[in-house]
């Protein structure tokens, strides 16, 4: 209904006008969104990171804008990480209070990316910090309550890396100085949100403030995104899954050439590669998410890789989504096109949070050798609970998150046994002896496919030519290693969108069982890029029908079945929204 507070019309409105949707923003809070970020063994309601994937997968479908401004509480996290118990108790009980509005604080106009270099002061003195400079741009600069931020406490004579230092600032509670918004940067996409900044004049605050050891903020706030990268994967879900819906909607009810558009056959092959993507961007963010409660140790490669293939998947689809929709997908007007519009610019600007594509995948290139390394060690362990969407999860621990997990990765880890377990099938009437074997030869690609690109890598080191970098820059990382990095990436959300099957295919539903998903996902050079004429017509038949009927059942596009709320209907109160409608 359009009164509601996250209707796409209300949401298009606000857009236009460049105004944060304060009432949106209101109704997520009321229902106890911020709750979701507080470890249940802290008093919050965070049993399982999926469940908060889920969440923020459907507040970025209604409207970004609200996601990624109440998203903004997963900094806070960064107490968990950081902080000792009296600060974890502190900080958890002001969170669970409600009226906390944290923004992170890392970059600067000068530096960008380049945290070792930032110039923002944090000077001892006392039982106190002095904290001068500024911080832009960032999400919730001149809004925020409180700041996460880095600040230089080491002189010249400390080594680059043990320079900064983490602080979690109440603005309510500077003893002294200021500590002043900074004007909103206008922004192609998220155009209600409060992109700007915050300066710190001479700002006094308790050392208290302080996360952490001094010199320990760099690899603090990296142990953090590696969590956060991972968790913007509901984003790149969210947004991906109302353009695909309204496309979709669109063209099924759009006659051309005497018949719905949608049953042009292009259009059908279109759509369904979508609707494909999007079940495989599931795939690596479901597993991604029980990674980080089983294996939390080893997300130093892992969570850059989640963030970056489901946000190449989503956006890939939604540039075919485009061309597809043709000259309607730049229409601004408020109905269908318009929230297209909207959540194509949107849902781009994921790719740049948290460290763009080019910092994870960097992130990723300085692993590779250790990747390499551990890739052929074996690792004789039941992989059940990584991938059975029924097993439960042991509590969530953010500390436990490291920074270099020595090349260990689950995921790729656990190729080999998938590939046993596939072997071990017997056919079924939904999953015959062809399937099967196209399967097999598949996984066993997969796994070709990574060995020689673990011999490219160490071919790559090798080489003379990564000496020849230009002398001005300290930043040498080879292209061609990055390159590397995201065919991992590629592969990684291939090997989840395998294992989710193998473990899940006897008790979801026969779509599903079939498995002709999943050829067709492992027949991708790039699981993310495809082009026109790539997929059978039976099979683009399959997924354009369990596409449809997931649409018109009020369903989420996922390999499970998750109801949305009917639309039109009236907005629930906390108290008595059903649990099953997302």
């Amino acid at each position: 209904m359009d009164a509601n507070a996250t209707s796409f019309r209300r949401g298009l409105e606000l857009d236009e006008r460049e105004e944060l949707p304060a009432e949106g923003i209101d109704r997520t809070r009321a229902f106890g969104f911020h709750r979701y970020f507080v470890p249940d063994w802290l008093g919050g309601d965070l049993r399982t990171t999926e469940e908060l994937l889920w969440l923020t997968r459907v507040i970025a479908r209604r409207d970004m804008n609200v996601a990624v401004s109440e998203s903004t509480q997963v900094w806070m996290m960064l107490a968990w990480i950081g902080g000792d118990a009296e600060q974890r108790a502190h900080w958890s009980d002001t969170v669970l209070r409600g009226g906390v509005i944290p923004c992170l604080a890392y970059s600067e106009p000068a530096h960008g990316a380049d945290l070792a270099a930032n110039d923002f002061r944090a000077v001892p003195d006392g039982g106190q910090y002095v904290l001068s400079g500024e911080k832009w741009p960032i999400n919730r600069g001149r809004t925020s309550t409180h700041v996460v931020l880095l600040g230089t406490t080491g002189d010249d004579g400390v080594p680059d890396k043990r320079k900064q230092s983490m602080f979690l600032v109440d603005r309510a509670r500077v003893v002294s100085g200021a500590a002043t918004g900074v004007p909103r940067v206008p922004t192609y996409g998220l155009r209600g949100c409060d992109i700007s900044g915050v300066a710190f004049d001479d700002a006094r605050v308790d050392a208290s403030a302080r996360l952490g050891a001094e010199g320990e903020g760099l690899e603090l706030s990296l142990r953090g995104l590696l969590i956060t990268r991972t968790l913007c994967t509901g984003l790149s879900l969210g947004t991906a899954d109302t353009m695909l819906r309204t496309v979709s909607r669109f063209l099924s009810g759009r006659t051309l050439y005497d018949g719905p558009a949608s049953e042009i056959p292009y259009v059908s092959e279109a759509l369904a590669n979508a609707y494909l993507s999007l079940l495989v961007a599931e795939c690596e963010s479901l597993v991604a998410m029980r990674g980080l409660h089983l294996y939390t140790e080893e997300f130093s490669v892992w969570g850059n890789a989640a963030k970056v293939q489901v946000a190449r998947l989503a956006d890939h689809a939604a540039k075919a989504l485009a061309r597809t929709l043709g000259a309607r997908s730049y229409m601004r007007a408020p109905e269908h096109a318009g929230i297209f519009q909207k959540m194509l610019r949107d849902g781009a600007v994921v790719s740049v949070f948290d460290g763009s594509e080019p910092v994870c995948l960097d992130s990723i290139t300085l692993q590779l050798a250790a990747v390499a390394k551990a890739h052929g060690r074996h690792r004789d362990e039941d992989w059940a609970a990584l991938y059975d969407l029924r097993a439960d999860l042991p509590p969530f621990h953010p500390d436990r998150v490291s920074v270099f997990g020595r090349g260990r990765d689950a995921v790729l880890a656990g190729l080999p046994a998938l590939i046993d377990r596939l072997a071990g099938l017997a056919p079924t009437a939904g999953c015959d002896a062809e399937r099967l074997a196209a399967l097999r030869a598949g996984a066993e690609g997969l796994r070709q496919r990574l060995d020689t690109l673990f011999r490219r890598v160490e071919e790559e080191r090798r080489s003379p030519e990564r000496t020849n970098h230009s002398p001005d820059s300290a930043k040498t990382t080879s292209p061609r290693l990055m390159r590397l990095a995201g065919e991992l990436c590629a592969l990684h959300a291939s090997v989840a969108a395998l294992g989710v099957w193998l473990y899940n295919r006897n008790h979801l539903d026969a779509f599903f069982a079939d498995g002709a998903w999943l050829q067709a996902a492992l027949a991708r050079e790039e699981v993310h890029e495809y082009g026109i004429g790539d997929l059978d017509p039976a099979v683009t038949r399959q997924l354009v029908d369990r596409m449809n009927a997931q649409r018109e059942r009020n369903e989420f596009f996922s390999v499970r079945t998750v109801r949305q709320a009917r639309p039109g209907a009236p907005e629930a109160s906390g108290a008595d929204r059903p649990a099953t409608a997302l």
